[in-house]
């Protein structure tokens, strides 16, 4: 062989031996996404996220929005979603009739009842976000919005629309509240986010900042 296509060769099987060597060192730069897809999900518990929200409120929009609808997209098949729009109302009921009494004005608590309506109609996990998400964006005109999401999602708004105008709207009102009321600790922000029934097992601020990898925590990768 040709003494310089030796030294060539010899040269590339050093620098060959040089990287495999170090990259035994180093560290593992995969995600946690590809860990957690890595992973045979099937054999471990769905995690359930549970949102305590307010229709009108913008730390609602902004979680709903940014974090929870493209997250659900990621992982949908390893979660199950809990929506409920109350977050800091007030129920009262007098002779059968129930009011509200909303953060945001008497205009919140219709755009909860239509959330509460849409929750109830819709069964579909994925189209139950994506309505509430389309919502949420431009909701200062609740009965619109649900009419324009309803029509780019093909649903039918309509038994939405009567069902919050009607009494069953308030009774599902009412059934969030006191779903609301229940937590403890109660709701001190909104939104209040709890992953498998608990607001502690990871931190509020964590989860805020990054579902996805509040998520990712509870799963033995």
């Amino acid at each position: 062989m040709n003494p310089k296509y030796t030294r060539i060769l010899i040269f590339v099987v050093i620098v060959f031996i040089i990287y495999k060597t170090f990259q035994h060192f180093l560290p593992d730069t995969k995600s946690e996404h590809e860990e957690f897809y890595l992973q045979d999900l099937d054999k471990f518990e769905k995690v359930k996220v549970s949102v305590y929200y307010e229709a009108l409120c913008p730390d609602s929009k902004f979680f709903i929005t940014y974090q929870l609808l493209p997250v659900y997209e990621d992982l949908k098949d390893y979660l199950i979603l809990d929506l409920v729009p109350y977050g800091k109302a007030q129920t009262t009921e007098v002779d059968g009739n129930i009011e509200f009494h909303c953060q945001h004005d008497a205009l919140e608590c219709f755009a909860n009842k239509i959330h509460s309506c849409v929750i109830e109609y819709v069964k579909d996990p994925l189209l139950q976000i994506k309505y509430i998400e389309c919502m949420i964006t431009d909701n200062m005109i609740p009965e619109d919005a649900g009419e324009k999401c309803g029509h780019e999602l093909n649903i039918d708004f309509t038994p939405i629309s009567e069902c919050a105008k009607d009494i069953k709207g308030s009774q599902l009102l009412k059934m969030y509240g006191e779903q609301t009321n229940s937590l403890n600790p109660s709701v001190r922000f909104i939104p209040t986010i709890e992953l498998n029934s608990s607001q502690n097992i990871v931190p509020q601020s964590a989860i805020l900042k990054d579902l996805s990898k509040s998520i990712c925590q509870l799963f033995p990768i």
